[in-house]
């Protein structure tokens, strides 16, 4: 029963969420940007992913969380590693990233559905 329907009905739109997500992972890259060295673009990435995957847990909605993952994919590779905000996929490690950030972010929601399941019940 739990993996034929994942998501509660929810009064929340999905996408007020998404936009929510996406106000959150502009400040977590300003955030990055301003804590992060430049040269360290990992753990600049691995801070944005977290921020993202915090949110997704609150959130408690799959099409949410995937859709942050993939936006906050999207901004640390524009701005986090071109500073001139251009988004420039250069290959592998692109791919690893972006599978890495929205598997978080996805695996973090399906935890707040969860954890949305069991206190409701």
């Amino acid at each position: 029963m739990f993996l034929r329907s994942p998501r509660l009905p929810s009064s929340r739109p999905i996408g007020l969420l998404i936009a929510i997500g996406f106000f959150v992972v502009i400040a977590a890259c300003a955030l990055a940007a301003l804590l992060v060295p430049h040269a360290q673009v990992e753990i600049r990435f691995a801070v944005v992913g977290l921020i993202a995957a915090l949110y997704s847990g609150l959130t408690a909605d799959l099409i949410a969380s995937a859709a942050t993952g993939a936006l906050a994919w999207t901004m640390a590779t524009g701005f986090l590693i071109d500073p001139a905000g251009e988004l420039v996929v250069s290959g592998g490690m692109d791919a690893i990233r972006l599978a890495a950030i929205v598997g978080l972010c996805v695996a973090s929601g399906l935890y707040g559905v969860f954890r949305q399941r069991h206190t409701s019940t």
